[in-house]
């Protein structure tokens, strides 16, 4: 039996969760080899330094399957920071030694004479996007819950399937996915936590992928959000 959580949480934490890592859990590895040019746009125009976040997730071959700009000071430097990310590789996570999807969120700090990259695991990363929520230099970000016009009604929900051969083993629990909803009301980047049961976690963002909502709107603008939904696979006793 699998028991839904009713409604959508909106998140309020700028960054995923991630729990620590348990030992047969192997990080994505990413090769930075092309670093993100400055605009020269931008530099003309007298402006020295910007950020944006960007949400990668790359598949189990360490394709960059998707990519989505999730914040920006301006938007070409969220540009120049997914033309960069494009050309890196990456070579897959890993659980129990097997390849597994993966997404990871980047934040990039632009000056003009150089970038800083880092990810949304590390603390400096948490503390510098803080630094820029804090100033308000962000001209694009998700809409907090309480700026919505109204929480996002889903049009489309699959439910994940859980097989009885998985109850009977007993592979049962909690997921908690992690996505976004952006402007046409697609899900975006779902992700659960490498604690999680991946065999759960895979039939949930398998479920969730494909959910539909009406596009999410603050003062009557569609607007992206980040969001949370809790599954509870468990034996059906009845």
């Amino acid at each position: 039996m699998l028991i839904v959580s009713l409604g959508v949480l909106l998140c309020s934490t700028a960054l995923a969760q991630y729990h620590s890592p348990s030992a047969a859990w192997q990080s994505m590895k990413i090769n930075q080899t092309v670093e993100p040019v400055f605009p020269r746009h931008l530099m003309n125009s007298g402006v020295t330094s910007g950020a944006c976040q960007v949400a990668i997730y790359v598949d189990t071959t360490g394709k960059l399957a998707e990519w989505l700009v999730t914040r920006y000071t301006d938007p070409e430097i969220g540009a120049a920071a997914v033309s960069a990310v494009k050309q890196w590789t990456f070579e897959p996570a890993r659980m129990n030694g097997e390849p597994v999807g993966t997404t990871l969120e980047l934040i990039f700090n632009f000056e003009a004479r150089g970038v800083v990259v880092s990810t949304s695991t590390m603390s400096e990363a948490a503390e510098l996007l803080t630094l820029h929520l804090r100033s308000g230099l962000f001209t694009y970000r998700p809409c907090s819950g309480e700026d919505l016009d109204r929480v996002p009604v889903p049009t489309v929900m699959v439910t994940p399937q859980y097989p009885k051969v998985l109850a009977d083993k007993g592979v049962k629990g909690r997921v908690t996915v992690e996505y976004y909803i952006d402007e046409t009301g697609a899900v975006r980047m779902p992700c659960v936590s490498p604690d999680d049961n991946p065999i759960l976690g895979s039939l949930t963002i398998a479920a969730v992928t494909q959910w539909k909502f009406a596009p999410p709107t603050s003062h009557g603008r569609a607007v992206l959000v980040r969001a949370q939904q809790e599954f509870n696979f468990q034996e059906d006793h009845s």
